[in-house]
């Protein structure tokens, strides 16, 4: 292993859009990943997938093992930032306590919606973010958090949470009407779906296709009426056709930290409707390319007649097919250079 490094992340499991981030940080600049391999569930397995072109490190499973592994690491090499990936494990902490506190950064990607900052857990957080002195925020939503637990040291806002597989964004060509609808993610509670098939249960005249699998398929499909059409898992290479197939990319979660797939639906020329518990919807989502529905009170129907205006609809196909990929890749990149 090197025993220099310019950028040094200490972050959970490999993914795509992670992978790809830290490829392209580390054409300019040496880059060292530390992959604490916490547990994750519910995901693709080719979410994990990627051609690592960065130095990177898997830390044992052994909790005692994999610390020691880590202040070993970390008192051997020097590096100009240690970039940590939230503080929600061990590891993470262990490595803003040993690493000088004008070396420390962190990567917010939780937004001031569904993370709490009050009593216990608020001053655990203070306590770690007083460690720290650069944040990369990936939003509005996400700066208003650390903005709350009183981080005073210099932010950097993202606007996105990594790189996923772009694609030639498609041309703009209007649509007759908007009928398909399409929600890509985990069935589980937090994603608010029994909320959402409520919903499309009474509009019959609507479509909705729900891609993705979780712990409440079999009751969402019992819920279901026909216009409502399961898929399964399909891999992200494949997921363009769905993106594209549909009118509108839908996303009604009580809790959501940023919204990835929010970005790829507008890679894929595809407006979207979302909560406004979505973290990028500060951020990204605007009345160009999207509407923001309210849980409480609820919205959602004011909102759906919004979208469902062929005229409203088709100006934000429009502005969506306009929108340039490849600038807001490099902005990404260019926040961590």
């Amino acid at each position: 292993m090197d025993k220099y490094f310019h950028k040094i992340f200490i972050t959970n499991l490999p993914s795509f859009y992670k992978i790809n981030l830290y490829n392209e940080i580390n054409k300019h600049c040496k880059v060292l990943v530390i992959y604490t391999n916490d547990n994750a569930e519910g995901r693709n397995k080719d979410f994990y997938r990627g051609n690592m072109q960065f130095e990177h490190i898997h830390l044992n499973s052994n909790r005692f093992i994999r610390i020691l592994q880590l202040i070993k690491i970390l008192l051997q090499v020097s590096y100009n930032e240690l970039i940590l990936g939230g503080w929600d494990s061990l590891p993470l902490w262990i490595g803003a306590i040993i690493s000088p506190k004008n070396k420390n950064a962190l990567v917010v990607e939780s937004s001031y919606i569904e993370s709490t900052t009050t009593g216990i857990k608020g001053f655990i957080k203070r306590v770690f973010v007083s460690r720290i002195s650069k944040v990369y925020a990936s939003g509005k939503s996400q700066r208003k958090l650390t903005d709350s637990l009183g981080f005073k040291g210099e932010t950097i806002i993202t606007k996105g949470v990594g790189i996923f597989n772009y694609i030639s964004q498609p041309p703009f060509t209007p649509r007759s009407e908007v009928k398909n609808f399409i929600y890509v993610g985990r069935l589980t509670r937090v994603k608010n779906l029994e909320y959402l098939i409520d919903k499309f249960n009474q509009h019959p005249e609507l479509n909705l296709t729900i891609v993705g699998f979780g712990e409440l398929e079999d009751t969402l499909k019992a819920m279901a009426k026909s216009n409502i059409k399961f898929t399964g898992a399909i891999n992200n290479k494949d997921l363009h056709t769905y993106y594209q197939n549909a009118d509108v990319f839908i996303l009604p979660s009580i809790v959501e930290p940023w919204g990835l797939v929010v970005e790829e639906a507008f890679n894929n020329g595809t407006p979207v409707m979302v909560s406004n518990n979505v973290g990028c919807a500060e951020e990204i989502v605007t009345e160009e390319n999207g509407v923001i529905f309210s849980l409480n009170p609820d919205n959602f129907e004011e909102q759906l007649l919004k979208i469902l205006d062929i005229n409203i609809y088709n100006d934000m196909r429009k502005h969506i097919a306009n929108m340039d990929f490849e600038a807001i890749e490099q902005y990404q990149i260019n926040c961590y250079l």
